[in-house]
């Protein structure tokens, strides 16, 4: 096998043996972009041009103030909420906008300026970057390496959100194979579904007034795991 900054996260995530490797690999790399924005990032002034001009989400910024790292995150607050206020000095409030005029009103200039700023995250940004390598990768693998592609096949399978991108990624793949992988990775998506709906219908069952509720016939968290195969890992710090 080639290895590689991809090659190598994919074969341990998936040798992790976990609910879905992709998300595995999601919530590993969002961890390592908080340290590092709160980190070496610091010393960098070329991510911090970036950091001030697209800020953060709300989640990442929750991640953030909960890293517990209070001067680094008033570092990058105190820089960005200053490009934040420039961007908003830069609409001109008393200009007037009107029904047969095709400049802009102020409040329309306002709501652009404003959605910009709130649209974009340098955190999702860089993640989105990578796994797009990562999936990409995958192919590559699966294509290329007939071990990497048993064990895929014997896994648990990804989450539906993760399901969507690895079908976006095959329009990479040439030739017949992108309708055979597809099938493939169709038919073991259909498995975990099916056995996470009969867990969870299960758990239902253990509400029952009939059902014996000291012997506990699925997992106790199967809700938990039905939610994280239908959207996605949300038990990030």
């Amino acid at each position: 096998m080639v290895e590689s900054i991809y090659t190598i996260p994919l074969t341990e995530a998936l040798d992790s043996r976990c609910d879905c490797m992709f998300c595995y690999l999601e919530d590993k790399l969002e961890r390592e972009q908080i340290e590092y924005a709160l980190g070496a990032a610091m010393m960098e002034p070329d991510f911090r041009i970036l950091s001030n001009e697209k800020g953060y989400c709300r989640h990442h910024i929750g991640m953030m103030a909960r890293a517990k790292k209070a001067l680094p995150l008033a570092l990058v607050l105190d820089t960005h909420c200053a490009e934040v206020i420039k961007k908003l000095e830069s609409v001109d409030m008393t200009s007037k906008g009107g029904i047969f005029k095709k400049e802009k009103s102020p409040a329309e200039k306002l709501s652009e300026v404003v959605s910009g700023i709130d649209s974009t995250c340098l955190v999702c940004e860089r993640i989105e970057k990578t796994m797009e390598k990562f999936t990409n990768t995958f192919w590559y693998l699966y294509n290329k390496e007939e071990d990497f592609r048993a064990r895929f096949l014997e896994s648990r399978g990804v989450c539906m959100h993760h399901f969507a991108k690895l079908l976006v990624a095959l329009d990479n793949v040439s030739g017949g194979k992108r309708d055979i992988f597809a099938r493939e990775l169709y038919d073991l998506q259909m498995k975990v579904l099916q056995n996470e709906q009969n867990e969870v219908h299960g758990f239902t069952k253990q509400f029952d007034y009939r059902s014996d509720k000291g012997e506990w016939k699925v997992a106790k968290d199967a809700h938990l795991k039905c939610a994280s195969r239908l959207s996605g890992s949300f038990e990030r710090e």
